[in-house]
């Protein structure tokens, strides 16, 4: 007996050393995050004058008008009927850029803390749709609310975190499975997220950001509950045969 005490007092220290310093994450989530602070760092190195020379200072601007999303040009779009790739683009693009190094690092902790939760149950498939498909949509709604206002840009994770809170949501109020108390509480996120989202609003970002976010909230619940959630989709068309 006390051989196998002294085994267990000896594995444990060694199981602590072996342990990983990083919580584990699927693939999928890696994925978005090293796109996520991959373009953040290009950018900071290349603000901080450590890449590209002088002219590199204002690439963070300039990679903005190119590849983040303009109300204006949605507005442009729908209005002349065309639709060139190139602004196309914008709509995927948008939620890999950002103004400053700590509104990209506020976008990927909350991408990597939703991930962990959504890419087990959800799969690698069904969450980057949730992940990449939901702030395109929101976008849309941000630029049909917003229009031709001067500060209809969108740019950053925010909508992609806020699609997560979405489907993490849902995820809660699936599993407590009609206990009323614990859906109530599955809601309790997105109170918390808003207001963390205000106060960073205050300090780093203003403009009407809130409402693409507030949208893909919307919509990353909605997909999760009709097609992209674990069994949505078999329900979905069973209540169809129905």
């Amino acid at each position: 007996m006390t051989k196998d005490l002294h085994d267990q007092g000896d594995a444990d220290p060694l199981a602590d050393l072996n342990a990983s310093p990083l919580n584990p994450l699927p693939g999928a989530v890696w994925l978005l995050l090293i796109a996520i602070l991959g373009v953040e760092a290009v950018l900071w190195a290349a603000s901080a004058g450590f890449i590209g020379g002088p002219q590199a200072i204002g690439w963070r601007i300039e990679v903005i008008q190119r590849f983040g999303f303009s109300s204006a040009v949605q507005n442009w779009m729908l209005e002349n009927r065309a639709f060139p790739g190139m602004h196309l683009l914008r709509y995927g693009t948008f939620s890999f850029i950002h103004g400053t190094p700590m509104h990209a690092l506020f976008g990927a902790v909350l991408v990597a803390a939703l991930g962990k939760a959504l890419g087990d149950a959800f799969g690698a498939v069904r969450f980057l749709l949730l992940a990449l498909l939901t702030p395109i949509l929101g976008a849309i709604c941000f630029g049909l609310a917003v229009g031709e206002n001067a500060q209809g840009w969108l740019f950053g994770a925010m909508p992609m975190a806020f699609a997560l809170v979405g489907g993490f949501t849902w995820l809660r109020w699936h599993e407590a499975e009609g206990d009323g108390t614990r859906q109530r509480r599955a809601f309790a996120m997105i109170g918390i997220l808003l207001a963390a989202r205000l106060g960073f609003g205050l300090l780093a970002e203003t403009g009407p950001g809130w409402v693409a976010e507030l949208a893909a909230f919307v919509i990353g619940y909605g997909l999760s509950a009709w097609v992209l959630g674990p069994g949505s989709w078999r329900r979905l068309r069973a209540r169809i045969r129905r």
